[in-house]
Formats: C-alpha cells, structure tokens, sequence
C-alpha cells in the first residue's frame, strides 16, 4: 500500500494553486513561502525538521486523504490532537478544501466531545493515535458512522492517516474572506459550549495584527507551548506563518520549565505566548539567568497577571518586549493589547484596541460610562466572529445593540487604556483554562451525598484561580470529602474542570429571595 507521501499531483493543482497564491488567506501563505522560501524552516517538533516546501507536500498529501474521505467545501472536520506538527498539516489540508476545521479540547470526557459531534456534525474526526479510543467512544455514544481517522499507525476500531492514499491531489479551494475557516467552542455559563464561527478574514486580520505588532519577520522563531486548539497559540502560529517565520511546537505534557528553556536557548527561540503561570515558573527556575537566550518579545494573556509577575518578567527576561494580549475566541484572540513600549509605565493594564477593532464600554442599557467608571466592555472590528454555530439565539444575545458583548467590565482611563475589574459570566480561569461554575455545579449536584453545591474561584499563586466547591450535605453526619466529589466528576468533565478544594457548610449567604451571594461566598473564601 501507498503511503500519503506517495501520489502524484493533479495537473490542475498547479493553476489553482498559483491563482490562489495572489489571494490572503493561510493557504496562499503556505503557497508563496513553499515557492519562495522551500528550504526555509516551518515546523520544528521533538527533533523533527519541516521545511516549507515539506510542509505544502504534506498538507496537499493529507488534504487528498480527507477528499476521498468525502470532505468538501463548508465540510466540517473535528481535530482531536495534542500538539504535534500533524495539528497544523491537518488544520492546512481543511482549509485547502475549503472545509472547516473544528480544533476540539483533547481533555475533554468522552461525553463532552460526544455533544459536539452533535452540534458540529462532522464528515471527519481525526484524532491523535493516543485519543483514539476518546474519538471511539464519543462516537459510539452520538450513535453514526462518521469515519474516526488516526494521525498514527491503524489501531483497532480506527482508519489510518499515515496509511490511506488517494490518486492524486485535488486543487485548492479558493475562499473569500467572509467564508468560514474554523469553529471553536467555548462554553457558556449554561454549560453547553458554543461554536464561535471564525472566518477567514477573521484569520487574516489577526495574523497580519501580531506579525505588526510582534514585528515578526521570517528570521523569528516562535515556541508554541500552549495548546493549539486554544485561540491564542492557534493566532500566534499563524501570525508567524504569514511572514514565512519558523515554529517549535512542544509536546502537550506536563509544563516543565526547564525543559521549555533548554529548549529556548537550543532552538534559538524569539517569540512566544505563555498564560502568567507558566511565565511564573520560568521566572523560579534557579538557572534562569545563565541562559543564553535570543528571546526578544514575549506575550501572556488568557488569565490575570499580577504586577508583581510582570516586573519579574522584564527583570528576568531583560531586553524582551512584553505585551498584554486581552481577548477572547470570538474575538480571533486579542482586540485589546498593551505593546511593549508601554508595559513599564502601564503595569497593570490590558492596553488599548488594536488595528482593527472598534471598543465601547458600556452599561446594561448600552450607553457610554464615564471616563474610570466599570462597565461591559463590547467590540467591533475585523476580528469579531461571524456568529456562533447553529445557536441563533445565543447570537442574538452576543451582538445586541449591534455590537460584540464579551462579558468583560473594565474601566478606561483618560488616555484610553483598558483596565479590567472583573467578569460579568461565572467563569474561572485556571492556567488558561475557563472553568464555568455552573456547568460544574451540574455535576457535582448529582452527587448522592449532596443536597446543594455552589463553585466559586479562590486566587492561587501557581493557576491564577482554582475552583473551589462549597456543598450542603445531604447528610450532616456523612459530608462528600474533595476524593469523593473528584472521583464522581472525572470522566463525566475533564480533568483541569475538576474542584481542587471543597468545604462543607450548613448554608450560604443568600439574599432577600433566598439566591446565594456568590460574591460574598468568594469574599469568605
């Protein structure tokens, strides 16, 4: 049997291929770069090296596969992967069809990606070799026969990328830039997570956005530590791809910092995203500062940072440029960003719009606050999503009064920098990760040795905030411990959703129509 990598190409690719090269979207980057820049760097993972040229052969490789799989146009694909530069061949071979890609959390239960399977309805999974039997079971309890394609070697159960072929390459979809790209989901505080549609001017626009603001050439080499199918590693990749800039993707384990700046120094890393608590661990690793480092502009986002950590970072890190980057996935990442120019003399702030954005903060009736007064803040611009997948009610709600509703307060200075106060959604973020109170809440209530559970975040020094479940016994005499409650969730939510404390009490601080005060809970707690 043939390998992927052993076709030929169809002569219509070429055409297709040079006609798609003059538009401005992922794709024609890949075109141009492997034409122009063939030798050049792409990829770099676990000692691996792709060039440009390497990469387009892949992509036009995999993207045959998923054609004769059925994918087309306005397709949907679900890809279920750890970061590997398999991620990024798949995600290129999708958009080359024309189809959308569907980049899906590889920690969420087998019943969680069953709904999305649902809502998505895809013609593909693909999925990692390791998460094979996630895929697997998440489909076998939707109930269909959309076809689950391992990134590794056949396994029982599940088709093989490495070892499926096709006759030859089809041509490259041209898409326009109001045309969908990808759908990524982010839950709500109902817990039901939401498809935000990104388009493929939504990609361009972010992309074109970072290199700007980063001042990314195709000499950078950018580390992609987070997860790729979070909104913020997924722009920072692309942002270096527009150039023609090379990426080191590491491995989806346990954040090591040493290893992550062993592999800094070695690579010759210049740009990279981290949430503040991986920063926080580079900055305690004991050898730190004998590194020999090229690291010359970093960004964090995705949680809070202190001041505090921030000063740490531009004493730690002396020359690098550090910036805010504030947004959200319906916002293709940032709309709101601190450059670097300003992190000293604006500690503390998420920064101002950016290229293309428009902002308003405003109250619950849509006017203006004043000038230091909190308020929601609301966008528009060329990054806001297109809307959320088959949820036209939810949409509705996102973009009343004609604007992007994030959910965020804020207050805005004089001078027009953002500063954020607090989250209008029950949301907490740990390590980069949104936990919804009420979707956990959910769970925990079905509990046999509980009558009422609220989940709160408490600030920690490592995460940021961790949740913590506040229960009523159902039993005083016989109150669920933190294993227990722990034990009963996992498997139905994943594991990073889980309670990391739990305290039991007789009853809540509640107002006058007897709803609990979440935020005096938070103050006690």
């Amino acid at each position: 049997m043939s390998t992927i990598f052993e076709r030929s190409v169809a002569p219509d690719v070429g055409a297709a291929e040079l006609e798609l090269s003059r538009t401005n979207t992922p794709i024609s980057w890949l075109l141009r770069h492997a034409h122009e820049l063939p030798d050049h760097v792409a990829l770099r993972f676990e000692g691996e090296t792709t060039t440009y040229a390497e990469l387009l052969e892949r992509v036009r490789a995999t993207a045959g596969v998923l054609a004769e799989l059925g994918v087309k146009r306005g397709d949907r694909v679900i890809l279920l992967s750890p970061n590997r530069s398999e991620f990024v061949d798949t995600t290129l071979a999708v958009l080359y069809l024309g189809a959308i890609v569907v980049p899906v959390n590889f920690r969420l239960a087998a019943g969680e990606v069953s709904y999305l399977i649902d809502n998505a309805e895809p013609t593909v999974i693909v999925v990692d070799g390791e998460l094979l039997r996630l895929g697997l079971d998440a489909l076998r309890s939707h109930g269909s026969d959309i076809p689950v394609v391992s990134l590794d070697a056949r396994t029982d159960g599940g088709l093989s990328l490495r070892e499926l072929a096709s006759a030859s390459t089809p041509a490259p979809v041209a898409m326009g830039h109001t045309d969908d790209a990808a759908i990524m989901y982010t839950s709500g505080t109902t817990g039901r997570p939401k498809g935000a549609v990104l388009t493929h001017g939504n990609f361009s626009s972010s992309a074109l956005r970072t290199a700007k603001a980063w001042g990314i050439d195709d000499s950078d080499t950018l580390m992609v530590a987070s997860p790729l199918f979070h909104i913020a590693a997924f722009c920072s990749y692309l942002g270096h791809l527009v150039v023609g800039a090379g990426a080191l993707i590491m491995p989806s384990r346990a954040f090591d910092a040493t290893e992550i700046l062993d592999a800094m120094e070695c690579e010759g890393v210049t740009t990279t995203f981290l949430v503040p608590a991986q920063w926080q661990l580079l900055c305690d690793e004991p050898r730190v500062g004998e590194r020999d480092l090229r690291l010359r502009y970093m960004s964090w986002g995705a949680a809070p940072a202190t001041e505090a950590l921030l000063r740490r970072m531009m004493q730690t890190f002396e020359g690098a440029g550090v910036t805010a980057a504030f947004g959200q996935t319906e916002t293709t990442a940032s709309g709101v960003s601190l450059p670097a120019a300003d992190a000293l003399q604006r500690v503390g702030s998420v920064g101002r719009p950016i290229y293309g954005f428009s902002i308003r903060v405003v109250d619950a009736q849509m006017d203006d606050v004043a000038v230091g007064e909190v308020g929601e803040i609301v966008y528009r611009g060329t990054g806001v999503m297109s809307r959320y997948w088959r949820n036209e009610e939810a949409t509705a709600e996102a973009f009343y009064g004609g604007w992007f509703h994030s959910g965020d307060l804020v207050r805005q200075d004089e001078e027009g920098f953002l500063y954020v106060v607090d989250r209008i959604k029950d949301m907490i973020i740990s390590g980069g990760e949104n936990i919804y109170c009420a979707e956990l809440e959910n769970v925990i209530a079905d509990h046999p040795k509980v009558a009422q559970v609220a989940v709160v975040g408490r600030a920690d020094e490592r995460w940021g905030e961790i949740p913590v479940a506040v229960v009523i016994p159902a039993e005083p005499s016989d109150p669920p411990t933190l294993d227990e409650v722990r034990e009963f969730c996992d498997g139905r939510l994943a594991r990073y959703k889980l309670p990391k404390e739990l305290i039991v009490r007789q009853d809540y601080p509640r107002s006058g129509t007897g709803k609990i005060l979440k935020s005096a809970l938070r103050e006690e707690i």
